[in-house]
């Protein structure tokens, strides 16, 4: 008798405590705004260093680079647990980090004036962004449900 009143005060008092630590985790939507407002922000930054993506200046080109590097590092840094958000934050850094290097390496060809690598690191920037759109309407859509 003592046995299975031992586990019956122990078996509630687990679930409580399992109850408490998943409630007092960050929710879904939270974690969602963490990582919109990082992408959101590296959007803002992006067009207005390069006149909503107008400017043909290196210089600025090269601020865009930099804001992307930023974005990526700002969302590695993001706690995220959602295993399913962990997927888009990664997505994301692998695209502000692939679209910076492309940039960056378009610069460096064009101020060399050598086309075939500018050619070369556009079609890489064309690449490095084409999962924006994707990235954005996925998880859009996962948190809005809930």
């Amino acid at each position: 008798m003592h046995f299975s009143t031992r586990y019956f005060i122990l078996l509630p008092l687990t679930a409580a405590i399992s109850l408490l630590s998943v409630s007092c985790g960050e929710s879904k939507i939270s974690q969602c705004n963490k990582i919109i407002k990082v992408a959101n922000q590296a959007v803002s930054q992006a067009k207005s260093v390069t006149n909503g993506g107008q400017a043909n200046d290196p210089k600025a080109m090269l601020k865009a680079a930099d804001a992307m590097e930023k974005a990526s590092k700002e969302m590695k840094a993001l706690n995220i647990k959602d295993e399913k958000l962990q997927q888009y934050q990664n997505g994301f850094i692998k695209m502000y980090g692939d679209t910076s290097k492309a940039t960056r390496n378009f610069v460096t060809a064009f101020e060399k004036k050598d086309r075939p690598a500018a050619e070369a690191a556009l079609t890489s920037l064309q690449q490095a962004t084409t999962p924006e759109r994707q990235l954005v309407a996925d998880i859009n859509t996962y948190c809005s449900s809930k």
